[in-house]
């Protein structure tokens, strides 16, 4: 069967809550009293529950929706193919309703979210399609003019048959006739513009976007450009504005090549001989000997293992020494036992075991911190808590995310599944939405709030320059006048961050991860030499071709898991693969002695290990060559700090004001 294309709606006329008749405002969803499972004193039960984005029931939703919709606006380029909606308009919930007696259980699917409260809810996807098409393709968004039977009960409603209709009483312009959960004929549409959004799939890199194009005459719709659920309708035109940092940690990553790095982030470490697994402790600038007009960072790591032994901590003196968690694939575990295992995660191996030899002849830490980094890709967590609303809209607001092995802020850009695979967002929110009548975080949905742009490229021509970016994060600004001042004076070509869509939404599923700049990390990656010869060229191209998304390390069949995982904070994250009582430091935001490293590395005891040379380690899964893969054997051998600071002498941008901080408050993140 061929793959499902998703089609992204972008206005909803959703409500979480509404006004009741005794103007007190209630959940627009089922009660409390029907959201109770427990059965009766005669042992049946009749109750809701919310069905969860992936669930079978709620999938066949979007597909028949999603085909019900291309059908009614889409072009003969799209026939052939099958399309689901990405995900319900915003506010849109699905819940089952279950019916159990006897034992014999009966189920029914309701839709809520409509304006006019829970009792005016959908029953079927034939239902709800008039009031989705309404969505898509209303352009003043006028209630007035959708046919669904909530919003016009007294009109003739599509599920009766043509031949009941009153001569009288004629079909508006935009009603569609559907009986049942059939697909309705084509119709000549009025005041639509039908642009459907196509994106290519893979589970680490996503390639490509074919948009149908309308004819001239249409007007537009909003069914445009993703994400899955966005704020706006019709097309973006105004970016949103980037707040100040809120703590100084904050304010340290947005500048432009200062840390590559952060405090509990998962990261490569070289080992001497070969490569391992850390969690970044610390981090610090040092006077770069080779350069004394620059700083250089430097970490402090705590190598992952399995919980019977820990090593000690490892000062890494310059970032040659590291590479991202995704920049590299976990090789397959060294024992044989374990390699053979399907499903194993790290809390279910048997250490002691593995320790003993029950599972054949490797390295115990080498494998536990293979299995304790697939297990923190899978995992997340919030941090710097903004505000609390979820007695009036059930959400909350954070400064910040662990994503896998990755610590991503507010107003900095994020890679994205959807897209054409280099489309980037920049993060304006993160919100945790909790479940109606629930204060449970388990179960909340995040969504990241922000900017999604393209890249875009310019031929040279006198007179003409790219949009003001003025409104972008520091970093992408200053990366782009580093490519362009390669690019210029070889190619002619001069490139820049266009705005796609405002104000849209994404869930964690749709991040492949942080974005990196071209100018930091492809030095690091291909090597100082074949990095030089790329910038005289004027070849440079996107880092995250070199990168994996996060979950490819945990996908089966090719498919990344969903969510994952959450957890209170980052050392739950990292478990017992590091020692108990192991501190993350806050650097600025937290007491001087969380900056304080230790003199020198502590020697480790003896033991046998099985080294995993940098050859066995598997490459990013698309978009290197393979003489890529060489350049990134090079810069295992080392690059000099001084070979790398002729591409790095960019000063910073001066901001023209003075950030106001305060301290970062909560526990450890």
């Amino acid at each position: 069967m061929a793959p499902y294309l998703p089609l992204y709606i972008t206005r909803s006329d959703g409500k979480l809550e509404t006004l009741a008749k005794s103007r007190k405002r209630e959940l627009n969803a089922p009660t409390a009293d029907q959201l109770d499972n427990r059965p009766d004193g005669k042992g049946h039960s009749d109750y809701f529950k919310e069905l969860e984005l992936g669930d079978a029931k709620e999938v066949d939703w979007r597909r028949k929706l999603g085909g019900m919709l291309i059908r009614e606006i889409g072009g003969p380029e799209n026939s052939g193919s099958n399309y689901i909606l990405a995900a319900l308009p915003e506010n849109y919930r699905l819940y089952e309703r279950v019916k159990s007696v006897a034992g014999s259980e009966v189920t029914d699917a309701y839709l809520y979210g409509h304006p006019q409260g829970r009792k005016k809810r959908f029953r079927s996807p034939g239902d709800f399609f008039p009031h989705l098409l309404w969505l898509a393709t209303d352009e003043n968004g006028d209630p007035d003019s959708c046919s669904c039977k909530l919003c016009a009960p007294d009109d003739i409603q599509v599920f009766k048959e043509p031949d009941r209709l009153k001569p009288s009483e004629p079909l508006k312009k935009e009603q569609t006739s559907i009986k049942k959960e059939t697909i309705p004929p084509k119709q000549s549409t009025i005041g639509t513009r039908p642009m459907v959004i196509v994106p290519s799939r893979s589970a680490s890199q996503d390639k490509g976007v074919s948009v149908t194009k309308p004819p001239a005459s249409k007007p537009p719709i909003s069914t445009a450009l993703p994400p899955a659920v966005a704020r706006q309708a019709g097309p973006p035109t105004t970016p949103t504005l980037l707040a100040p940092a809120k703590c100084f940690e904050q304010d340290e990553d947005s500048q432009w090549a200062k840390y590559l790095f952060r405090q509990g982030e998962l990261a490569w470490f070289n080992r001497g001989n070969a490569w391992g697994l850390s969690v970044i402790l610390k981090r610090t600038l040092v006077r770069d000997l080779q350069n004394p007009n620059r700083d250089r960072a430097k970490y402090l790591v705590q190598p992952l293992s399995h919980p019977l032994h820990h090593p000690p901590t490892k000062i890494i003196e310059s970032e040659d020494g590291l590479r991202p968690w995704l920049a590299w694939s976990p090789p397959a575990p060294t024992h044989p036992g374990l390699a053979s295992a399907p499903g194993l995660i790290y809390s279910t191996v048997d250490w002691k075991g593995v320790s003993s030899g029950r599972y054949g002849q490797g390295d115990a830490e080498v494998d536990g911190s293979i299995f304790a980094a697939k297990a923190v890709d899978n995992s997340f967590s919030l941090f710097l808590p903004l505000a609390n609303n979820t007695v009036t809209t059930g959400e909350r607001t954070y400064n910040g995310i662990y994503l896998g092995g990755e610590k991503i802020w507010i107003g900095e850009p994020v890679r994205l599944r959807v897209g054409s695979g280099q489309d980037i967002m920049v993060i304006h929110s993160i919100i945790e939405r909790l479940k109606p009548g629930s204060t449970s975080t388990s179960s909340a949905t995040i969504f990241l709030g922000g900017d999604i742009y393209k890249f875009s490229t310019l031929a040279l021509q006198p007179g003409v320059e790219p949009p003001d970016t003025r409104h972008l994060p520091l970093r992408l600004r200053q990366d782009m006048e580093f490519r362009n001042r390669a690019t210029i004076p070889t190619k002619r070509t001069m490139s820049f961050w266009k705005l796609a869509q405002a104000q849209a939404r994404l869930t964690i599923t749709d991040l492949k991860g942080r974005w990196y700049e071209s100018s930091v990390l492809l030095p690091i990656l291909k090597g100082a030499e074949p990095f030089s010869q790329d910038l005289t060229r004027g070849e440079i191209g996107d880092a995250g071709a070199w990168m994996n998304a996060r979950g490819d390390c945990n996908a089966v069949n090719g498919v990344a898991p969903k969510a994952g995982t959450r957890v209170v904070d980052r050392l739950e994250a990292f478990g017992k693969s590091i020692p108990l009582g192991t501190k993350i430091s806050k650097g600025l935001d937290g007491p001087p002695e969380d900056q304080v490293f230790p003199k020198e590395n502590v020697v480790a005891p003896p033991q046998a290990q099985v080294q995993i040379p940098m050859d066995s380690i598997p490459m990013p899964m698309d978009g290197v060559q393979e003489d890529g893969a060489a350049g990134g054997k090079k810069g295992v051998e080392g690059v000099s700090d001084g070979d790398i600071e002729q591409f790095m002498d960019l000063d910073r941008m001066e901001e023209g004001y003075v950030q106001q901080f305060h301290e970062a408050g909560g526990g450890q993140f």
